[in-house]
């Protein structure tokens, strides 16, 4: 089922779209609107494209997001990676709008609103059509969360063709994506399925509304508490999700059985290849001799040391990390580039802009496949069951229910300990401390560490606080982009 989906995906790339917007990037889809549709072949050719938006969540930008949280970080090493010190930027708070991250995701959309619009135009009877609307308009509502999230003033574009927009407020954008998902979510499909694997479904469709809600005082200035707490339980409540016993079994390569993954990018090194390259980013330039894997590494991005440090050293999760000595898979000692000091990962960093070939914590979440290349075939998982009982947990403590609060988060810890370990008590610190060694790497710290309100604060190598005015609490509009549209206002601060 898998391959073919993605196959699916393939086959729909062959098409070709324009649009008068003007929004972003040129975009790749066009087939005869009056006349299409009229099978299942058909209809998968066209909602292949809106489900292949899906490939660029990880992507360079999603990394650089990363790195301006305490959780990772991009050392120089050397000239290796030092790039002109804009990693050393992103991670200091001091970024431009001429080199942010560009999380203006509107090829993304216009690829959905183009989708739309055929359906719209076709005489054809198409089987499914609410649900198909539905699906499309999920999807575009979580582009538009994640805008809302990293930009918040973004324009809002429904229609394929038009003027060039001006932004929309970030109550506006978030008042959108609430819309846009409670009308379409009861005509999303329930299963749960090898059918429905990977698709908007209700539950995703709930988790983003749950996501949206937990960080309503963030993007409105009004918290949400119990609205995220009633989608939240009911995805629980659908009987449909549970923890993985292992933890480490939602990040496996042929991590589609998991019980827990809600909805996930189904990667594949052949077919559906984004920028997700962690290990070819993160480890040494000899790590291909441990692991068998037919890519060279780069030996740049790591763990920031007191993000790692902040395990317990009887937590499993602490795993994700790769650390301590090296050797090939027959077991011989690997060397740096030097040919003298063997090649020993360690936790500290002593100087951020120029560390050593051997400092630094690699990423080490996701299984290695033996024979792996550059692109994993791992899938990655958007949202997991996991953040759902730590989203629940985090309303019911902030709204006073604190016992019931520690018995998820023990829940979610449970299998993390052997023998368990859980909290005697419950505070929003050691709930945000729980939040960084559940998803290291899944691309949440930044989000978490602003609702906390501590994406502020000071950590290794972020000497300084940011801004009194936390600007930097969401990214600048591109230059790029804002040359392209005169109508756009950037982003104060900025």
């Amino acid at each position: 089922m898998r391959k073919n989906y993605l196959l699916a995906i393939i086959l729909s790339a062959v098409l070709s779209i324009t649009a008068c917007t003007d929004l972003d990037e040129e975009l790749y889809s066009s087939i005869p609107q009056s006349q299409f549709g009229g099978t299942s072949e058909e209809i998968n050719s066209l909602i292949g494209p809106a489900y292949g938006t899906l490939v660029n969540y990880v992507n360079n930008d999603f990394w650089m997001q990363e790195i301006t949280t305490d959780e990772y970080m991009i050392p120089a090493r050397g000239l290796d990676w030092y790039s002109g010190g804009i990693h050393l930027r992103y991670h200091t708070h001091e970024w431009s709008a001429r080199e942010t991250p560009n999380f203006w995701r509107f090829e993304q959309v216009t690829t959905v609103n183009k989708i739309i619009d055929l359906l719209d135009n076709t005489t054809v009877e198409i089987e499914n059509k609410d649900r198909i609307y539905a699906e499309l308009r999920t999807i575009r509502a979580f582009w538009y969360f994640l805008m809302l999230d990293n930009i918040g003033n973004v324009p809002i574009v429904t229609e394929f063709e038009g003027e060039l927009p001006k932004n929309n407020t970030r109550k506006e954008v978030y008042d959108f994506v609430e819309s846009e998902l409670l009308a379409v979510v009861d005509k999303l499909t329930e299963e749960k399925s090898t059918n429905t694997y990977t698709k908007a479904t209700k539950w995703v469709a709930y988790t983003i509304l749950a996501k949206l809600y937990l960080n309503a005082g963030v993007y409105t200035g009004a918290p949400q508490w119990n609205k995220c707490l009633e989608y939240c339980n009911k995805v629980v409540q659908s009987g449909l999700y549970e923890l993985e016993p292992n933890f480490f079994n939602n990040f496996k390569v042929k991590n589609e059985g998991s019980k827990e993954n809600i909805w996930s990018i189904p990667y594949d090194a052949d077919y559906f290849r984004g920028y997700f390259i962690p290990y070819q980013m993160s480890w040494h330039y000899s790590s291909y001799l441990t692991f068998d894997v037919q890519f060279s590494s780069w030996n740049g991005p790591c763990a920031v040391p007191g993000f790692v440090k902040s395990f317990d050293l009887a937590d499993a999760r602490r795993n994700s990390f790769l650390i301590g000595p090296q050797r090939s898979s027959t077991g011989e000692v690997i060397y740096t580039r030097d040919g003298i000091t063997p090649l020993n990962f360690t936790i500290d960093v002593r100087d951020f802009a120029s560390a050593t070939e051997n400092e630094g914590a690699r990423l080490f979440k996701w299984e290695v496949e033996k024979g792996g290349r550059t692109h994993l075939n791992n899938d990655f998982a958007i949202f997991r069951y996991s953040d759902i009982l730590l989203m629940k947990a985090e309303c019911m403590l902030r709204t006073g229910d604190e016992q019931g609060a520690r018995a998820l988060v023990n829940e979610v810890r449970e299998r993390n300990f052997n023998p368990a370990k859980p909290l005697s008590t419950l505070t929003l610190d050691l709930l945000l401390k729980e939040r960084g060694f559940e998803f290291v790497f899944e691309g949440w710290r930044r989000n978490d560490l602003i609702r906390f309100d501590v994406f502020k604060n000071t950590w290794d190598f972020k000497p300084n606080s940011d801004p009194a005015d936390r600007h930097t609490y969401i990214f600048p509009i591109p230059l790029t982009i804002m040359d392209r549209n005169p109508n756009l206002t950037q982003n104060p601060g900025y």
